[in-house]
């Protein structure tokens, strides 16, 4: 397997065991809104810290436990406006480079920078996540290449499962120098593939709505799917004959989906769709009631399923009721849901180590208000 060298790389492999252990300190909890210096058993945590000692902290607890795990770090882009500096030459990440790697990080370039930062806490994130979790991570163009390397590396490439493209933007900028970038990735890897079972997601109204009933049929709405398939199997190529009369074969190139045998039997049974003349080549009604309860996730998620990066700031301004969000880039809530219904169930862990403008939090909160509303489960 293709692996990836950087100059300190030597110094990071294996720093996640020179971390020292420390205790967390409970500061304050929330008790029915309210603040109490008191333990709540709620389960929930926020750590204020440096993330690399807070992930060692969390081993002896939480080792092996958490079923979902999603970051938003640095995207390096060399960004020193931003709330969280965005600039790997920061002075806090100069003295941790000057304590591990040693004068050598006196040449590395920001690339070898962000790695050595990254790749210890990936480490430590591989040893928290569940045999059957995921971890999703959000990064562009800057780091995308080396991050899907090192991620390989630790998760091991047949863990990977996919990339997916979310759309962050409405509009191109009209000043972009090449290309106007429109999308981040979000790179997400199993600790064991063959232990990972992925959820549906809920279906909308808009999948919902595709289905009809124009012929009042009992079994309620349905929509008509292909009888044809694209191949040739001779025991699938029969004629039709319409109710109108009209004789039809399937398209050239292609089979019916079902023998003649099993045909007859779905026209008895009110299950092949004609047309309303009865003249249209055949399909196979679909009945909403009979289909999965979800769809199964894509890897393209647009901005009108799960909100893009202006949504994510009038909720920020709308919080925090200032005119500016103290957040440039946040997450936002929607995106954080369809990760935590894809890869979580009722009672599992989460967690986001690069917690930002809390839109993981956000998000978990949203998803318990509309479980507690419907009186249902996950």
């Amino acid at each position: 397997m293709p692996t990836l060298h950087w100059i300190g790389k030597d110094k990071v492999i294996n720093h996640h065991m020179d971390v020292p252990f420390k205790v967390l300190e409970h500061a304050y909890g929330f008790d029915n809104g309210k603040q109490t210096k008191e333990e709540t058993n709620s389960g929930n945590k926020i750590i204020h810290g440096d993330n690399l000692e807070a992930l060692k902290a969390l081993l002896p607890e939480y080792e092996g436990r958490i079923k979902c795990i999603y970051i938003d770090p640095p995207y390096n882009t060399g960004n020193e406006g931003w709330v969280y500096n965005d600039n790997v030459n920061d002075r806090k990440i100069k003295k941790w480079l000057g304590q591990v790697v040693g004068k050598e990080s006196e040449d590395l370039s920001r690339h070898d920078k962000w790695l050595c930062m990254m790749y210890p806490r990936l480490k430590l994130l591989h040893k928290l996540l569940s045999d059957d979790g995921a971890i999703f991570i959000s990064c562009d163009d800057n780091e995308q290449a080396n991050l899907k390397l090192i991620c390989d590396e630790i998760w091991g490439g047949g863990n990977f499962i996919n990339n997916i493209i979310w759309q962050k933007k409405y509009s191109p900028q009209n000043d972009a120098k090449y290309l106007s970038d429109m999308h981040d990735f979000i790179i997400m890897y199993a600790k064991n593939k063959s232990l990972f079972k992925r959820n549906l997601l809920p279906r909308n109204d808009e999948q919902n709505n595709r289905y009809k009933n124009p012929d009042n049929d009992p079994r309620g709405v349905w929509k008509s799917s292909d009888l044809s398939a694209k191949r040739i199997t001779e025991k699938d190529l029969y004629e039709i004959t319409t109710p109108s009369g009209r004789i039809v074969l399937p398209p050239k190139g292609r089979s019916w989906v079902v023998g003649k045998d099993k045909f007859d039997e779905l026209v008895k049974d009110n299950r092949i769709w004609f047309g309303e003349n009865g003249d249209n080549v055949p399909s196979v009604k679909k009945f909403l009631k009979e289909v999965q309860d979800g769809t199964i996730p894509v890897t393209l998620w647009l901005r009108n399923e799960v909100g893009d990066n202006q949504e994510a700031r009038q909720i920020l301004k709308a919080i925090f009721n200032e005119s500016n969000a103290p957040f440039e880039t946040p997450k936002l809530p929607r995106l954080m849901e369809r990760i935590i219904r894809l890869a979580t169930n009722e009672n599992d862990i989460i967690l986001d180590s690069f917690a930002g403008s809390a839109s993981t939090a956000h998000a978990v909160l949203n998803i318990m208000q509309l479980k507690i509303a419907k009186g249902n489960s996950f």
